[in-house]
């Protein structure tokens, strides 16, 4: 119960850093931070996948009513969701089979945070600028370049102070 109450918290404060600090740190048509592709990274593994599916849909749906265009974010949330055990597998294959019941992205160092969340980051950046301008020119794969790494300083930024457990790995 605990921590579904948690990720409902988490959830809330990635809408409301979007919705209150985004507007005045983006950089706009070249840079705007996503940090709240972070709620879809940082979904519990060991959850049943129902109501790990559940949350993932009701948060894009929430963002989808929220910031427009809409349906976009759940398209590009629940790719980041259903990639992201896959992603975690492919850069770690050494993973015994009940890795999931341990795993938390508080557990990663900054450099295996950085090989998880990034190129999924990317991947939901290239979805969705892609997607809302209905095109794939320089000017978008800037912004999604741009986009993609500004983004990721925020989700990195909220990774060091909010996330990692300090006391895991040093």
């Amino acid at each position: 119960m605990r921590e579904v109450l948690y990720v409902f918290i988490g959830g809330g404060l990635y809408v409301s850093f979007q919705a209150g600090v985004v507007p005045l740190i983006e950089v706009s048509d070249i840079a705007w931070p996503m940090p709240y592709v972070l709620f879809w990274l940082t979904l519990p593994f060991h959850w049943n996948k129902g109501l790990s599916l559940s949350f993932a849909a009701g948060f894009g749906v929430l963002m989808d009513l929220l910031f427009p265009p809409h349906g976009l974010q759940t398209f590009c949330g629940l790719w980041i969701w259903g990639l992201r055990r896959w992603w975690i597998q492919l850069f770690n294959p050494n993973l015994p089979s009940e890795w999931e019941k341990d795993f938390s992205v508080s557990s990663l160092a900054p450099g295996e945070f950085f090989f998880y969340a990034f190129p999924l980051t990317f991947w939901h950046h290239t979805l969705y600028f892609t997607l809302a301008k209905w095109s794939l020119s320089v000017e978008v794969v800037l912004q999604i370049v741009l986009s993609s790494a500004y983004t990721f300083l925020w989700e990195w930024l909220i990774f060091e102070l909010v996330l990692r457990r300090r006391h895991v790995r040093a």
